[in-house]
């Protein structure tokens, strides 16, 4: 992942990048092999399989129009946890192609220290 080659090697040690989706364990793998051969890289980040969806249920992100038309999916959300797992930063957009920048996100972890 880009974000994480952008990190110094001090915040990359100190740093791990999840994703939660409502997909199986075998559809997300089928979905970083993808990626992993169109980019010639490994995916960079842990992939979490939610599909019963209680994260996404826990945390209030289900896309009640994708919901409506049988689609459980939730709304891209990113979240910035210190090392006590205290939420530090939140960004949900309901557009789901609107993401913060790898930039945004820096600037976050930088205010961990």
């Amino acid at each position: 992942m880009k974000l994480h080659q952008l990190l110094d090697e001090k915040r990359k040690a100190r740093t791990v990048i999840l994703a939660i989706a409502p997909d199986t364990l075998p559809d997300l793998k089928k979905m970083s092999d993808k990626v992993s051969a169109k980019t010639g890289i490994p995916l960079g980040l842990i992939l979490l399989a939610d599909p019963e969806h209680r994260v996404i249920d826990q945390y209030g992100l289900l896309n009640e129009a994708a919901a409506s038309r049988g689609r459980y999916l939730p709304h891209p959300t990113t979240y910035v946890i210190d090392s006590k797992g205290v939420v530090r930063w939140k960004f949900t957009e309901k557009d789901y192609k609107v993401r913060p920048s790898n930039e945004q996100l820096i600037e976050q972890l930088i205010q961990l220290r």
